[in-house]
């Protein structure tokens, strides 16, 4: 399971949530540094204080003046008129009118007259006061020298908002979203480039081109597979070339002895061209044996081809047999140990094929024995309803790093190429091709220095689905 944020599509929502978190605090942070709008004024903006001010400064100009530039400042215009309604100050142009009453404030028919300054055109008696005639606008009775007086005072309210917060907040979104796009595109297509120029150098011939992207998501996870199919494809052809330099090596020691046998031939002395004619035979058959194995295994990789078996019941001890009496045929010094059961069950399967089997792997056992010394087994018993076949060497072993790949075509641990571990690599091979085409199963356990044990099980009746192989296996 991903963990969080490690997919492309999770680490995208990120950033996008990301690029929200900073476009909003940018907002916030524009806001707070223009600082708020002024809020607009309270309906009782001009106080008691402020008018007692303002009265006792009728009769000083200066003084007056220097009162109204104070509240014209603060957003309050007042203008002053006399007992006689006549304009002494005013802090805004033009000076504020008297207002009427308004129909609303008006006492209703049959009602005392309230006691309030009243409209300017017929002054009240009573204690001072002032009225709302309508928002931000009051008319305030004052008395300067027992004179009935009147101010006008307007309260104007804050200036709207300004254009450059938003502006500037859109700016600052829009730069902060170029900025993470940027960032993402860079983040996304510098692996994508790279993982290309490894596509284009691979695909110009350098095999040994990567991306080596180290990264946990999906181009992580392509990057990963990119190169794991270019150290397949620089396997198959380094094992073409080894194919190549094997087929070459095998071809050459037979056909050079054929070209001696020959020469001697050609010398005139005949009993010793016919001396070489049973080594001609060997080498002849020897290159057959490496171009049926070749292009065997060929149509096999390519899946052209079936492998043909002709099945008869056929007797196991038969085909050991017949394998033990080749290898003495070939290598009479050599010493090998038979462990055949009695009576072992006949089996439906192909003996010519199943030989063949038995010949590679007591051949491997044999070049990889180097001392003549040693000992190989070979043990048929059965299991269940199973056959087994099992060879056993004392040799040289296979290295931990070479044995899942034993049964690679073309691979050959032995890298050397001498006379005596010769071969194309094809023999594990074709015989895991032979064994899984009669349902069986074939293993190796190994250990370098230690020795190889090969085991095929065999079913008596291979009318099933061939089974999955059983996995090579280093031996404890």
């Amino acid at each position: 399971m991903k963990l969080p944020f490690r997919s492309l599509v999770s680490r995208l929502v990120a950033v996008g949530l990301l690029q929200l978190v900073v476009v909003a605090g940018t907002a916030i942070a524009i806001f707070v540094l223009e600082g708020p709008h002024d809020p607009a004024l309270p309906s009782d903006f001009l106080d008691r204080e402020t008018r007692d001010q303002l009265e006792a400064l009728v009769d000083k100009p200066a003084g007056l003046q220097a009162k109204l530039d104070e509240l014209e400042a603060h957003r309050i215009d007042v203008t002053l008129y006399d007992g006689e309604r006549q304009l002494l100050a005013s802090n805004v142009q033009p000076s504020l009118a008297i207002p009427a009453r308004p129909p609303h404030d008006r006492p209703p028919p049959g009602a005392p007259p309230r006691r309030d300054p009243g409209p300017p055109d017929g002054p009240p008696d009573g204690p001072p006061g002032g009225f709302l005639m309508a928002p931000h606008i009051m008319v305030i009775p004052y008395h300067p020298h027992g004179d009935r007086g009147l101010l006008v005072a307007r309260g104007r309210p804050g200036a709207p908002p300004g254009l450059a917060g938003p502006i500037l907040a859109l700016v600052s979104g829009f730069v902060v979203l170029v900025i993470g796009a940027l960032l993402v595109a860079r983040w996304v297509l510098r692996p994508i480039d790279r993982l290309a120029k490894a596509a284009r150098a691979l695909g110009e011939g350098d095999l040994t081109a990567r991306s080596r992207l180290d990264r946990q998501d999906e181009i992580g996870e392509l990057g990963d597979r990119f190169d794991e199919m270019a150290e397949r494809i620089a396997g198959l052809l380094a094992s073409e070339k080894e194919l190549l330099a094997n087929v070459a090596h095998e071809l050459r020691t037979p056909l050079s002895r054929i070209g001696v046998a020959l020469d001697i031939a050609a010398e005139g002395d005949a009993e010793a061209a016919r001396a070489s004619l049973s080594e001609i035979a060997v080498d002849i058959s020897e290159l057959e044996q490496i171009v049926d194995d070749i292009l065997g295994a060929l149509r096999f990789a390519l899946g052209k081809t079936e492998l043909p078996l002709h099945r008869i019941e056929t007797s196991p001890d038969g085909i050991a047999r017949a394998a033990i009496d080749r290898l003495k045929s070939r290598h009479p010094e050599r010493a090998l140990v038979p462990a055949i059961a009695d009576h072992l069950p006949a089996i439906d399967a192909d003996p010519m094929m199943l030989r063949r089997v038995l010949d590679n792997l007591i051949e491997n056992a044999h070049k990889y024995s180097p001392a003549q010394a040693a000992l190989i087994e070979l043990a048929v018993f059965t299991r269940g309803d199973l056959v087994v076949f099992e060879v056993r060497d004392r040799g040289l072993g296979i290295a931990a790093d070479d044995l899942p790949r034993v049964f690679t075509a073309f691979f050959r641990g032995d890298r050397s190429r001498s006379r005596e571990t010769g071969g194309v690599g094809l023999g594990l091979t074709l015989s895991r091709r032979i064994v899984e085409a009669h349902c069986g199963t074939i293993a190796i356990a190994s250990a370098p220095g230690v020795g190889t044990t090969v085991t095929v099980e065999i079913p008596r009746n291979a009318t099933e689905k061939p089974v999955t192989p059983v996995a090579p296996k280093v031996a404890p």
